[in-house]
């Protein structure tokens, strides 16, 4: 099932688009049904996208799968911001696009928070000897215990994971705050904290009750859940081929978890406690390397480090059977941390025009999946040098940002090339996590493939010839939301924000996606035929916006 929303009503979505959503979840909050957005009927109007595409310039699936493999070779594909895995990560692309014959190709410095974890470990001290429970991650950025770690008592704070929070999503979406990107979020997430008809008020009061100060708290990691129907019901258009994903259904993953674990992290140092022990509910397989870094840089936490569901039911029963007695523990969560200097690259292949159009992704990551945006790109740029320069109607930029884990290179390079982009880019188009397939928990405490593609998410600025161009590459890939620019998923927000162009955005979600240390991210979890696809699809997208004069995607700026 393909649907399109109608034009007037596209054009309605531009003023109500935050107010639909937030009535959609308050909706299903108390009923759980509504109905789906209705087709029009019609085809996609617009041109054809294959009047210009050579499929014999595009890299074979055999080279697409080599660029994504490769980023296993840095840090077995965990590079966190600042890294040296990431560094040369990016020296590494650098290189590949010159080889490629792009002529200008440079790396632009930046300052980055590094943020490295040498040690996370929890003992219990009530034996004989320390007894170490075994961990899956921590949070980076929430504190630093140094080597010898801390001391405390280990108790178990209940309750937490039963927070109801589809109130925290509607009163964050009518406040207007998702809209200004992970700043506001952050910002909103702030005010929540001392809102007391909030479920976030409810976590405060729950943990300020417990008498935490000093102590080592455990506590259950709160899921969000949203339905499907949360962002169908704003989506300017919905490719459902297979019928899966219903208005009702739910959409749970660890992206949207990260939010409220950095609530709860706030919270407890606000009531002083010592330290953290999150418990994350998914199996050890799901569990481990969870990295959730985003807010930590920005909010006050308490060290946390997690235990995956059964580890951390196990300890629980071990607190409950004496409540009264707290277990002495030592919880060590030793980092590197320093202010370095990281590199953005940016290329500029020439083309006709001196006008560009921008292709975007980031080199840190927890996976080949996080990110293999840069890989896509390569291979679009694979495609593009091998046109002649007077057959490439624009020129391209490529900017492969880093450090979004820890402070955003992208931003620092807005800031810098503010009045460049602003004077030659027509359009960004941010790519992020292609080819990923669905794993979720499909009996209890078994993960596995679904069969299907993860939900894509395609973010279109307002304006015909982005919603064209959005829609159509909705339309070749089945799951797949077109949305207007109204929440903050995914890197490319800061062109939008900050930079003022207009920015597609394509994304995914999926589970393993902010885990580091599961192979079968490269190996299994990534369908490369569909990596492979979408990359000619972007192709075709390059191309039909090139076409477009300058001023119908960017009203400001003449043709040049």
């Amino acid at each position: 099932m393909s649907i399109r929303v109608p034009a007037p009503r596209r054009r309605l979505l531009r003023a109500v688009a935050p107010a639909l959503l937030t009535a959609a979840l308050t909706l299903l909050a108390g009923c759980g049904s509504s109905k789906p957005v209705s087709a029009d009927g019609g085809s996609t109007p617009g041109i054809d996208h294959s009047r210009e595409f050579d499929a014999k310039l595009m890299p074979t699936l055999a080279q697409v799968r080599a660029w994504q493999y490769e980023i296993d070779t840095f840090g077995g594909g965990f590079r966190p911001a600042g890294s040296v895995a990431e560094i040369a990560y990016a020296q590494r692309l650098a290189s590949q696009l010159r080889a490629m014959g792009v002529p200008e190709v440079r790396l632009e410095p930046y300052p980055v928070s590094r943020w490295i974890a040498q040690k996370a470990q929890l003992q219990l001290l009530d034996g004989a000897a320390a007894e170490d429970i075994p961990l899956v991650s921590y949070i980076p950025f929430s504190g630093n215990t140094g080597p010898e770690g801390l001391e405390g008592p280990l108790v178990y704070v209940p309750g937490l994971a039963a927070v109801d929070l589809t109130d925290v999503v509607v009163r964050l979406l009518d406040s207007g705050a998702v809209v200004g990107g992970r700043t506001g979020l952050v910002q909103g997430l702030v005010g929540l904290l001392g809102d007391t008809g909030s479920g976030l008020s409810s976590i405060v009061a729950s943990i300020a009750s417990a008498d935490v100060r000093g102590k080592i708290v455990v506590y259950d990691l709160p899921r969000l859940t949203i339905p499907i129907g949360a962002l169908s019901s704003i989506a300017l258009h919905v490719t459902d081929k297979a019928g899966t994903m219903g208005f009702t259904t739910p959409f749970s993953r660890p992206f949207l978890d990260m939010v409220v674990a950095q609530v709860v992290t706030t919270a407890l140092k606000a009531a002083g406690a010592a330290g953290a022990v999150g418990i994350v509910d998914y199996p050890k397989e799901a569990a481990q390397g969870s990295y959730y870094p985003f807010f930590a840089r920005f909010l006050p936490a308490s060290p946390t480090v997690y235990l995956d569901r059964d580890s951390g039911a196990a300890l629980k029963q071990r607190l409950l059977a004496n409540p009264l007695a707290a277990k002495p523990a030592r919880l060590t969560l030793h980092a590197l941390e320093e202010e370095v200097e990281a590199y953005n690259v940016v290329a500029v292949l020439p083309g006709a025009s001196p006008l560009e159009i921008v292709l975007s992704s980031h080199t840190d990551g927890t996976n080949s999946i996080e990110d293999n945006g840069p890989a896509a790109i390569l291979g679009i740029m694979r495609y593009y040098t091998r046109i002649p320069k007077a057959q490439r109607k624009r020129s391209l930029r490529v900017v492969f940002s880093g450090g979004h884990f820890g402070g955003g290179g992208l931003a620092h390079y807005i800031e810098e090339n503010h009045d460049e982009l602003d004077e030659k880019a027509l359009a960004a188009i941010e790519i992020e996590h292609v080819g990923a397939r669905e794993w979720l928990e499909i009996a209890p405490g078994v993960m596995g493939l679904t069969g299907l593609n993860e939900p894509q998410v395609i973010m279109t600025p307002f304006g015909a010839p982005f919603e064209r161009e959005s829609i159509l590459l909705s339309e070749q890939f089945d799951r797949s939301i077109v949305l207007p620019p109204v929440l903050p998923f995914g890197e490319g927000q800061a062109y939008r924000n900050e930079g003022g162009l207009p920015m597609i955005q394509y994304i995914t979600g999926p589970v393993y996606l902010l885990n580091f240390g599961i192979p079968k991210v490269t190996s299994e979890f990534t369908d490369y035929p569909l990596m492979h696809a979408q990359v000619g699809a972007f192709v075709r997208m390059v191309l039909n916006l090139g076409n477009e004069p300058s001023t119908a995607l960017r009203s400001d700026i003449e043709e040049r």
